[in-house]
């Protein structure tokens, strides 16, 4: 018994002495992909690429087809053309194809570029907001919904920064 006395009072103070730890800071969640998906910049940032795009495939199908017609007009005529003139006309298509590849090269990079570029700027603009909005709110943690299995969907302020972005970021 004596040794079981000192045992059971160390348990008791044990539990006794543990408190619950109950956290103090504010802590909300955004779906960021939505509000970059969904707001007006947003928007038309993809709607200004897409067109750019779009123009891109135009401009390349027409150059595209002018090497295909080159290289039938090469086909056509190799039977009846010089050998020498025949190697000319072949090595001006390759040089035309190369180029061909070397634009679309160029405009996909300068695509990559324009979007990267256009994004970076965007999402700066999104991040002070949000920073201010932290502020405003007394918000201590904003996390991606991405991260986050569940919530409570009182913390979840998608849709308030959407508005908050629509509103200021034009």
């Amino acid at each position: 018994m004596k040794k079981i006395f000192p045992i059971i009072i160390t348990f008791i103070i044990f539990f006794f002495t543990i408190s619950i730890s109950n956290s103090n800071e504010k802590i909300v969640f955004i779906d960021f992909e939505y509000i970059i998906n969904n707001s007006d910049r947003g928007k038309l940032i993809f709607k200004n690429l897409n067109d750019k795009r779009n123009n891109n495939i135009e401009i390349l199908k027409l150059d595209e087809k002018k090497l295909k017609d080159e290289e039938n007009d090469i086909k056509l005529k190799k039977e009846i053309i010089s050998k020498d003139e025949l190697k000319k006309k072949i090595l001006s298509l390759n040089d035309n194809v190369k180029k061909y590849q070397n634009k679309k090269k160029t405009m996909e990079d300068e695509l990559n570029k324009i979007k990267n570029k256009e994004m970076n700027n965007f999402m700066s603009q999104i991040n002070s907001l949000l920073e201010n909005y932290m502020k405003e709110q007394s918000a201590d943690i904003m996390l991606n919904s991405k991260n986050i299995l569940i919530g409570k969907k009182t913390i979840n302020k998608t849709k308030d920064i959407l508005e908050l972005v629509n509103e200021k970021i034009k």
